[in-house]
């Protein structure tokens, strides 16, 4: 999942052992303090976080949860995500990264369990169709994959993350035109708020014109991802093939 919600910025402080849990709002950043560590969390936007109505003490374990994740420690994440969820059953931020955690630990039902439950709390949230058709594409259920992609785009349609999951679908099924036009919707989209996630585009954009031995318009979009610094496995070895195929016409 390239993703999503926030940006979490952390500061530690030693205290004694006080039980307090506070939190401070400035601007788009919240100060939760929890047992002897503060943690600051700023959003990208006020409204990046679906859950508004959550008690300090879950958002604490929400955000400690979220970055232990960041951090890969998952078996730590999951008690603390659950610790939120238990505290505030409709946290679907909660629900959404806690589905991570179990689909990075590879527990693919219980984070289907998790996305379908933050579906059922509020079915306009597009975090949860994203990640559970991560899950499905995972297991090998592309149709089930390609109808939450559609409901991703039904919820936003100026959100780019549908077309471009749509467009991974279609090529790895090696329907290239198909695909092609949705990479081209997700790359206007991208390049609108200037994601740098535009590099993914180039790339797969790169490999579809290599598929169709249109070698001009491939090493165009994969010296684009390489400009981007994109680090994918092969990129530069493609890029080389294709300047001796052209070199050699």
């Amino acid at each position: 999942m390239k993703k999503l919600f926030l940006c979490v910025l952390l500061a530690v402080f030693l205290f004694s052992n006080a039980i307090c849990v506070f939190s401070q709002s400035q601007g788009n950043q919240s100060t939760y303090v929890t047992g002897d560590e503060v943690i600051t969390i700023t959003t990208l936007e006020p409204d990046d976080m679906v859950t508004q109505t959550a008690s300090d003490r879950a958002m604490a374990a929400y955000v400690t949860g979220s970055r232990l994740m960041n951090q890969n420690r998952l078996l730590d994440a999951e008690r603390y995500l659950l610790e939120a969820i238990e505290l505030y059953p409709e946290f679907v931020d909660a629900l959404d990264h806690l589905g991570i955690v179990y689909r990075r630990l590879n527990r693919f039902a219980e984070a289907e369990q998790m996305y379908l439950r933050s579906i059922s709390i509020n079915n306009s949230n597009r975090v949860p169709f994203i990640n559970l058709a991560v899950v499905y594409r995972i297991q090998g259920r592309a149709d089930e994959a390609f109808d939450l992609y559609k409901r991703v785009i039904e919820i936003n349609p100026n959100d780019p993350e549908g077309y471009y999951g749509t467009g991974e679908l279609h090529f790895s099924a090696k329907n290239f035109d198909l695909s092609l036009q949705f990479f081209d919707k997700a790359m206007e989209l991208y390049a609108a708020i200037r994601s740098p996630y535009i590099s993914h585009v180039h790339y797969y954009k790169g490999m579809i014109y290599y598929e169709l031995k249109n070698y001009e318009e491939a090493l165009k979009h994969l010296e684009e991802a390489q400009r981007l610094r994109l680090n994918i496995e092969g990129l530069n070895r493609t890029i080389n093939e294709i300047r001796r195929i052209l070199a050699n016409r």
